[in-house]
């Protein structure tokens, strides 16, 4: 017979099968796993190596390719602006690193360049102040949108121009550099006192960071160049902002230009001035557009090519 004590000697035989099966089982479906990550990891690591790799070798090329644009610029552009008077009129809040070497892409093409004319922020009129300094400074009268229109033809006059006798007397340029509304960098006001010798080119320099966003001080501008028949290339400096929401759209500064049915037949944009190839474009556009060719340029909204056609 069998006894009780068997019985349960039996079950507690079968309880412990069980349990060291499980525990074998699991170990081993443990380690499977295990073993399945560590090469996942591996992988990972392989690729991350391997992509990492990639993009030194891509971030070497593109230095290569910007250190060649650089030192061969000066030759694309070379006399293609020889003795030509340029005027350049920026936004202030514009990168003032571009402005500096789109300067001296200019003086490599030969073009005479006094400096850089910076628009300040008081031309916003944010302030009734502002508004009443601007009517003292430039003479003119009206609200904001009629004196900011009436000073900047003013402007967009005697920057065209070699100025007369009365203007020299009552330059309209000091009187708005003593009040603020315009600044000058790499230049001097005496060179600009007389300035240009001859009928003028005028680059206006504005973008993403302008601090004139938002007004009608672009349109205004440009309007009154073209009024004057003043050949006039107009660049957006782009900057993406490291891509923190919300990035701006490369070209979305000359959209005011590129998207009047007038201005866009008679003035040049380009939307990458903040680039070599920008710079160069600026050039050859500043060149075309005396000579009554007109092209939107670089790789944003509206623009139709990225650079205009290098002829000589």
């Amino acid at each position: 017979m069998i006894s009780f004590r068997f019985h349960l000697v039996s079950l507690i035989a079968v309880f412990l099968a069980l349990g060291l099966g499980i525990l074998v089982g699991s170990t081993v479906v443990d380690q499977v796993i295990v073993d399945r990550l560590d090469r996942e990891i591996k992988d990972v690591r392989h690729d991350s190596s391997q992509a990492n790799e990639e993009n030194r070798l891509l971030k070497d090329q593109i230095a290569q390719n910007e250190d060649f644009l650089k030192k061969s610029a000066p030759y694309a552009v070379d006399q293609r602006l020889a003795g030509e008077p340029v005027v350049v009129i920026a936004d202030k809040g514009v990168d003032g690193g571009t402005l500096k070497s789109m300067l001296a892409m200019l003086k490599d093409a030969g073009a005479e360049v006094p400096g850089v004319l910076w628009l300040s922020d008081s031309w916003r009129l944010d302030k009734p102040t502002d508004l009443t300094s601007l009517h003292a400074a430039a003479a003119v009268s009206g609200n904001n949108a009629s004196a900011r229109m009436a000073a900047l033809r003013l402007v967009a006059r005697r920057v065209s121009e070699p100025p007369t006798n009365a203007e020299r007397q009552s330059d309209v340029l000091e009187s708005l550099l003593a009040n603020g509304f315009l600044t000058l960098s790499d230049g001097k006001k005496d060179d600009l006192a007389s300035f240009p010798s001859a009928s003028a080119r005028v680059l206006v320099v504005t973008g993403t960071d302008s601090d004139l966003e938002g007004t009608d001080t672009l349109t205004d501008l440009v309007k009154s160049l073209v009024n004057t028949g003043t050949p006039v290339v107009v660049a957006e400096a782009y900057d993406d902002h490291h891509l923190a929401p919300p990035t701006p759209q490369r070209g979305a500064s000359v959209t005011p230009i590129r998207g009047d049915k007038t201005l866009s037949k008679a003035v040049s944009t380009l939307d990458d001035a903040e680039l070599v190839q920008g710079q160069v474009t600026a050039v050859i556009a500043l060149e075309g557009v005396g000579n009554h060719v007109v092209g939107h340029y670089g790789y944003g909204q509206g623009a139709s090519t990225p650079l205009p056609p290098l002829g000589p």
